[in-house]
């Protein structure tokens, strides 16, 4: 962590100081917490009325199916309707897939958009791209991040916690995760540290950037702080720079020290009630920290999950029979065990790994969020967003599965005034194009500034002063207001 980031070029540093911020860094936190935490200051701008304060987003890899989830299609043909018809929910009327019971009794809290489209090259990178960022994929230059773009605007109301967390950071949302032209202390903290991300269902898992390096217990930790307290006496100190990163360190610190910030990631403090509802495996602990993260105050949280191999009791990805627990399956979405495909051929991922293995964890988890929240008065000033990066072709292919699609998928919202038991926009039959509201990506960012009373007049400003639109052209998903 490079503390001296947030002087100014005309700031001096003493010597001494830059050796003990460095010591004190290195030796505390290990792995290193992100720039951000170094540099992160209150914005300027302060906050903006609006219905939310913070933003919680499930990001759900690899894609969904929508007739497997929120927009069942009983009525498509028969060679490629889902096996799985459609079950009744909490608002008359509605109905979700069968796969998805726990998550129907929510519906009367939920607002669910089955008009959404994305990227209109249907590729993994392309549309996690773009629901991160709310600009097109191919665009000329590289747009921050959402929640990067938030923290850079609203600051946050907890110094001592990261304004924009990734719970725990995996696989794709790692690779398109970027600050842009904004500062790099404005990039997410991952909390994992592998990109398949480990599993937060193990007894031993922790926040690794919080673990004090080997050697330096609180005695030496205490002696390093005292040393840094008397540098901040000196003349130097006392400068524009000096005061910043006196202040940077402090928060820093902070989440080092503080019960309550520490305490934002003791999932044993949870009852056995909420954990047993959550599900004891990674996803369910994905889940609840993210609502742990969001009740500590964190302005962004997004929560990523690849269930691990162990979930299944199979082996890994790129082993024999190996599978990869995310929600791409071109081959058997359907049937279990091996499909004649050249995935499973290859020992490769997906070994016809089926939805309906896969989506009773996250029916458990995604309802327990829902209930917990509202419950616990959370949803009242949280956007929670549920999404996935495209839907699934409404034929099935010869292998059972069904491909890239993204003309049509379904995602949810709840929290911040969204209308609960919603049903915004509407497919064809067989789920494949979209005949009523279409929305997109860009869309989807601008409802989440509106949301946190962001204006739509607000602007960036990229270096050589050119100011630009916080989304690319999107417009809110009125429904939603």
């Amino acid at each position: 962590m490079n503390l001296l980031l947030g002087r100014r070029n005309s700031d001096p540093v003493d010597p001494a100081r830059r050796r003990a911020l460095k010591s004190l860094s290195a030796g505390a936190l290990g792995l290193g917490l992100p720039e951000w935490l170094a540099l992160e200051a209150c914005s300027a701008a302060g906050s903006l009325p609006g219905r939310a304060k913070q933003v919680l987003v499930v990001y759900e890899e690899g894609g969904i199916s929508q007739m497997d989830s929120f927009d069942p299609k009983p009525e498509a043909l028969a060679d490629h309707r889902s096996p799985f018809g459609p079950v009744s929910t909490s608002v008359p009327g509605t109905h979700f897939s069968s796969l998805m019971p726990l998550t129907a009794k929510q519906a009367h809290r939920l607002a669910v958009v089955r008009s959404m489209t994305s990227a209109a090259t249907a590729g993994h990178r392309e549309c996690c791209q773009e629901f991160f960022k709310g600009y097109r994929f191919n665009n000329a230059f590289d747009f921050p991040d959402i929640g990067s773009v938030v923290t850079e605007i609203l600051g946050t109301d907890r110094p001592e916690m990261p304004g924009y967390i990734f719970c725990p950071g995996i696989n794709m949302p790692n690779a398109v995760s970027s600050t842009g032209f904004l500062p790099a202390h404005r990039a997410p903290w991952k909390l994992g540290t592998r990109n398949l991300g480990e599993n937060l269902a193990e007894p031993d898992w922790e926040v690794k950037s919080l673990r004090p390096a080997r050697g330096l217990d609180g005695r030496r930790f205490a002696e390093r702080s005292s040393l840094l307290e008397a540098l901040d006496h000196s003349a130097l100190a006392d400068t524009p720079g000096g005061r910043a990163m006196k202040s940077h360190t402090e928060h820093a610190l902070d989440l080092l020290t503080s019960p309550a910030a520490q305490a934002a990631f003791d999932l044993s403090r949870e009852s056995d009630r909420t954990r047993d509802r959550y599900g004891r495996d990674h996803r369910g602990h994905c889940y609840l920290l993210g609502r742990r993260l969001i009740e500590a105050g964190v302005r962004f949280v997004t929560v990523t999950v690849i269930q691990p191999p162990e979930h299944v009791e199979r082996p890994g990805y790129g082993q024999p029979n190996g599978v990869f627990l995310n929600w791409d399956h071109h081959e058997g979405i359907y049937r279990n065990g091996p499909c004649g495909g050249p995935q499973g051929n290859s020992n490769q991922e997906r070994y016809g790994l089926p939805h309906p293995v896969m989506m009773p964890s996250l029916d458990r988890s995604f309802s327990a969020l829902v209930e917990d929240m509202d419950e616990r008065g959370l949803l009242d000033e949280t956007l929670l967003c549920f999404v996935t990066e495209m839907g699934r072709t409404p034929k099935i292919n010869q292998h059972g599965g069904r491909d890239h699609w993204s003309r049509a998928m379904s995602i949810a919202f709840a929290g911040a005034a969204c209308p609960g038991g919603a049903v915004i926009g509407a497919t064809d039959k067989h789920g494949g194009d979209v005949t009523e509201s279409l929305y997109t990506p860009y869309d989807y960012a601008e409802t989440i500034y509106r949301k946190l009373g962001i204006p739509e007049s607000r602007r960036l400003e990229r270096p050589g002063g050119v100011a630009v639109n916080l989304s690319d052209g999107g417009r809110v998903i009125r429904e939603l207001f």
